[in-house]
């Protein structure tokens, strides 16, 4: 048996998408997550996902917002939490490395002035 929480989005330019983020009660660690918009539809990231995913409130449209209470429960042990979990260590280290460099063009700069 397959359960389903369903939400509709607030996209650019006001489009509205619909997110389903799905999973199979006999395997509960296994998400699905779909999208109306063309990135997902073309197998790309989505951010309406992704928002949806971290719980984010809003751009949300549909009026289930409990179901993102729902939903972070169902994410708890799932393989989707394991790859956000990646994620935001990569965001992280991004961001470090954003720093490391702006810090490295600084000095640069600085020892082209002495």
């Amino acid at each position: 048996m397959v359960q389903s929480l369903k939400f509709s989005v607030i996209g650019e330019n006001d489009d509205v998408f619909e997110v389903t983020i799905s999973r199979d009660a006999n395997n509960s660690s296994n998400l699905k997550a779909s999208c109306t918009c063309g990135q997902a539809r073309r197998g790309e990231f989505c951010g309406h996902r992704f928002d949806i995913l971290e719980g984010e409130r809003a751009n949300l449209a549909s009026d289930n917002v409990d179901d993102l209470d729902v939903l972070a429960a169902w994410i708890r042990g799932s393989d989707i939490e394991s790859a956000m979990k990646e994620l935001s260590k990569a965001r992280s280290d991004l961001n470090v490395a954003r720093d490391n460099l702006a810090y490295k063009r600084r000095m640069l700069v600085k020892r082209m002035l002495d």
